[in-house]
């Protein structure tokens, strides 16, 4: 355990200090709030319930298409330009880090971007498609912002720049100095956009799926994949290392492409079919800890676990684990290795059969509901039905059953260690 805590601790520090994995995180924390913002105005639009529907469009006179397509404007104007949101927040999130001009190289990277999207032409002159700006933009954004920062930062590192004299104030100096460092990178993806023109005639990102897109997306996408990343994740909370910050940097925008082509075809009336998405990652794939307060609730005697009773309880309905974790305490309790690395899995295996056999539909991709949604609630939400919240009944059932026995054995230590230091304190008491 020593030397596996040794291995671990070192490549969660690599992976925790690396510019580019914080910046991606970073950014794709600031593109969530959108994606919260339009499920509820797409939740209300696209209600499971028919005669919500019926009622909305009584009171509004209003066909259902007309309604739902004004608050699916809230939707086109956020995830309906994902990528670019993305792209705007990691480019601003690397330059700070890369200690660069921000306005600057989030402005050269808009530049850079749009070079790679292929403009369309009708009557009313040129157009570009949502498609090139939606969400399933966002690895080729994140590739975008990347090498921009990068190209940037090592023209400017190199002092291949416009100087201005010092009596210019900084804020009229900076634009002039990142004329040369900008066009070395707008001048690069205007290559780069030449060369697709000549041997695809396609668009960059068509080429950059295929090369990069698509593999990621089967590979996170997988059911054998999400086991992998869940088990990792948790491993590295087991020796106190946040797992989910390392592994959601990486696994958010693949997820996320996965969620929003669920969205498209919902919205279109069809039937969605990733199971694994950003919905499925939070709303099934984290029902595993919560499974010890519960077991710790139903079968404790310790004057320890009563406590955490009080203390654990509450927050976990709302998902917070913290409590948990630190007061039982699951980390470095090698009683709780078990149930701890697997809890999370087995929920993972229930969840990915019910979708794939069509005992639940399938993540809608239409409601993103914050991690702290309780169960039951995210799993209907998430899921546009009943069945989603049997579902996660299911799983909860399951992990706790697969906690009890652990539980059973820590609290009857605990029992012990406690009887003991009662004794020593009476005798103690006796001989005084």
């Amino acid at each position: 355990m020593d030397k596996l805590q040794e291995i671990l601790g070192k490549v969660s520090i690599k992976l925790s200090v690396n510019l580019y994995i914080n910046a991606i995180k970073d950014g794709m924390l600031a593109y969530m709030p959108f994606a919260f913002i339009a499920s509820i105005f797409l939740i209300i639009a696209f209600f499971p319930i028919p005669a919500f529907t019926d009622f909305v469009s009584s009171i509004t006179g209003l066909e259902a298409a007309v309604w739902q397509g004004k608050l699916a404007l809230v939707n086109d104007a956020s995830l309906g330009i994902g990528g670019l949101l993305v792209l705007l927040s990691i480019s601003r999130s690397l330059a700070d880090k890369l200690g660069i001009n921000g306005i600057q190289v989030t402005m050269t990277s808009v530049v850079a971007f749009m070079l790679l999207v292929p403009f369309g032409a009708n009557d009313t002159g040129n157009f570009i498609s949502v498609t090139y700006l939606g969400a399933q933009t966002i690895f080729l954004s994140i590739v975008i912002s990347i090498i921009s920062a990068k190209v940037y930062k090592f023209i400017n590192d190199k002092g291949i720049k416009i100087k201005m004299p010092a009596a210019v104030p900084p804020a009229v100096a900076a634009p002039f100095e990142s004329i040369i460092p900008s066009f070395v990178v707008i001048f690069i993806f205007w290559l780069l956009r030449l060369t697709i023109d000549a041997f695809d005639g396609g668009s960059a990102l068509a080429v950059f799926n295929f090369i990069l897109g698509v593999p990621l997306q089967k590979v996170g996408g997988s059911l054998i994949g999400v086991v992998i990343v869940k088990m990792f994740s948790q491993l590295l909370w087991f020796f106190g290392i946040h797992g989910d910050s390392i592994v959601n940097g990486v696994m958010t925008p693949i997820f996320q492409v996965l969620q929003d082509a669920n969205k498209t075809v919902s919205m279109a009336g069809g039937t969605p079919v990733n199971i694994i998405n950003q919905s499925f990652w939070d709303s099934f794939a984290g029902i595993g800890i919560v499974g010890a307060i519960i077991a710790i609730v139903i079968i404790a005697k310790s004057k320890r676990y009563k406590e955490m009773k009080k203390i654990a309880g509450v927050p976990y309905i709302f998902n917070v684990g913290e409590p948990t974790l630190f007061g039982i305490p699951l980390m470095m309790n090698v009683i709780y290795f078990i149930p701890f690395i697997i809890s999370n899995v087995v929920s993972i295996l229930i969840s990915y059969v019910a979708f794939a056999t069509g005992l639940v539909p399938v993540c809608t991709g239409l409601a993103q509901v914050p991690w702290t949604t309780p169960l039951v609630i995210s799993g209907y939400l998430a899921t546009g039905s009943i069945a989603g919240s049997i579902l996660q009944i299911v799983c909860l059932i399951v992990v706790v059953l697969i906690w009890l026995p652990f539980v059973r054995i820590a609290d009857n230590q605990l029992i012990k260690e406690e009887a003991a230091l009662e004794n020593k304190g009476g005798s103690v008491q006796e001989t005084i």
